[in-house]
């Protein structure tokens, strides 16, 4: 599965420049008063100016360039962002998922991953620098019911668990792109942030083991989340209370 473009909402679009293309050194693709683009490798990141909730945030992960998780950190860090700590360290292993993660904020305070996919073997040369970001590889789905969720979208758009799914957390796709299904009563991994339904619109490429380039886009609303595929079919997932 991989992720084309995931489009996210804030109160204000200001010192959203700021760090993505001066920080993270992202190109933008468009900006105007009401939104703005980057592009993210092979992905593209977007952001919505909107009032409909107060100080939304996310969580979405980069997959960078396998071998670069130090210079990577200190990429960071020589950019002055501070890392967030699990477990007093800056990058963290998973050693189920054999990957490396450094978690950041950003400006409006969502919880942004770089992770090195070692599944996913790389040797490149050369300094970090935003070339090694590679694609949007994880967006955060805050679900009521994961295993719900978990079962329509394996069904209806044939994407599989990764690794391992409970009922409070369900990894659904491949290291390439991932919907990352939280439960609310929980933290986003990386933070001291509660799981929150917020709006957001993910477009993916089907995976591959489809035939057809069949793309799907998910939408939430303040009380609905709904799948909306090249077919025009569209799914409930849930109601919020």
């Amino acid at each position: 599965m991989k992720i084309k473009e995931i489009i996210l909402y804030t109160n204000s679009l200001d010192g959203i420049s700021n760090f993505y293309f001066d920080v993270l050194e992202l190109p933008i693709i468009q900006e105007n008063n009401e939104k703005i683009s980057f592009k993210a490798g092979t992905s593209i990141l977007t952001f919505n100016q909107s009032s409909e909730y107060e100080f939304p945030y996310y969580h979405f992960a980069f997959n960078i360039t396998e071998n670069k998780i130090e210079q990577a950190l200190q990429w960071l860090k020589n950019k002055a962002v501070t890392i967030n700590q699990i477990n007093g360290i800056d990058h963290y292993y998973d050693e189920s998922w054999n990957c490396h993660s450094i978690y950041f904020y950003d400006p409006l305070g969502n919880i942004v991953e770089f992770i090195a996919r070692h599944a996913i073997p790389e040797i490149e040369r050369g300094v970090f620098n935003s070339q090694d970001i590679k694609n949007i590889s994880e967006i955060g789905l805050p679900i009521e019911d994961v295993q719900q969720a978990s079962e329509i979208l394996q069904k209806k758009y044939n994407v599989g668990v990764y690794k391992s799914s409970n009922n409070v957390f369900a990894p659904l796709g491949n290291e390439e792109g991932l919907f990352i299904l939280s439960g609310l009563n929980r933290n986003w991994a990386g933070s001291n942030k509660k799981v929150k339904v917020f709006p957001l619109i993910v477009d993916i490429y089907n995976n591959i083991e489809r035939n057809d380039n069949f793309e799907l886009s998910i939408h939430y609303s303040r009380n609905t989340i709904a799948l909306t595929g090249s077919i025009l079919e569209k799914v409930s997932l849930f109601l919020m209370n």
